[in-house]
């Protein structure tokens, strides 16, 4: 399974914080009995299923989420949508979580159980943005360094901001290294001029650029 553009948890607020707090709960409970059973993999794929539906039904969003709508009309909707179309533990999840008044919990539920699958994997995800594709060597390069920095195998996913201006910039799971301060993304970098990326002076002039103007030279 790849890492793919769908997880799209905002940055933490308090109140955020204590949601995504309680939806590990949620993920680890759900994760465990998943992976005794060997259906983790699917599991995950209908976790995600659901948030990218979500992002397209704005109607279905709000009646899952809203509490004006009634707990028994919310059952019949999940039963409706997912029964027979997504496997039983998956929609019986749902519906405890329905029952909790927890259905709000949805988008972080399944992002921690995307981190909690990532470690079981031992992988980890590696977020990059940078001004323009990155090339075929480069993403190749990318993804052994972060493999290496990071000790587990990296899934990359990409993001283009042409607002960089040449710049880079990089997550190895809960660590971010921009191209202006980071120390360990000249060692990244460094591992890329090893096997001779073409892009890699652009960048490195960059950093550079950045460094000195910081220091107001």
């Amino acid at each position: 399974l790849r890492a793919t553009s769908w997880r799209k948890v905002p940055e933490m607020a308090s109140s955020q914080a204590e949601d995504q707090s309680l939806a590990r709960v949620w993920s680890d409970a759900v994760f465990r009995l998943t992976a005794s059973r060997g259906e983790e993999d699917s599991l995950l794929e209908e976790w995600q299923g659901l948030v990218e539906l979500l992002d397209r039904d704005a109607d279905l969003k709000a009646v899952m989420v809203s509490p004006l709508v009634k707990n028994e009309e919310k059952r019949q909707l999940i039963e409706k949508s997912f029964r027979g179309r997504a496997s039983d533990l998956f929609v019986d999840s749902l519906q405890v979580m329905r029952s909790k008044g927890r259905l709000g919990l949805v988008r972080f539920v399944a992002a921690a159980f995307h981190d909690t699958w990532m470690a079981a994997k031992n992988q980890v995800e590696v977020r990059v943005t940078s001004a323009v594709p990155l090339s075929p060597e480069l993403r190749q390069n990318l993804v052994a360094a972060a493999s290496k920095f990071a000790g587990r195998s990296a899934q990359l996913v990409e993001k283009v901001d042409p607002a960089l201006l040449g710049g880079l910039v990089v997550r190895v799971g809960d660590d971010k290294f921009d191209d202006s301060v980071a120390r360990e993304l000249e060692l990244l970098l460094a591992a890329f001029a090893a096997r001779g990326s073409r892009e890699l002076p652009r960048i490195q002039e960059y950093i550079h650029n950045s460094e000195e103007s910081s220091r107001g030279v």
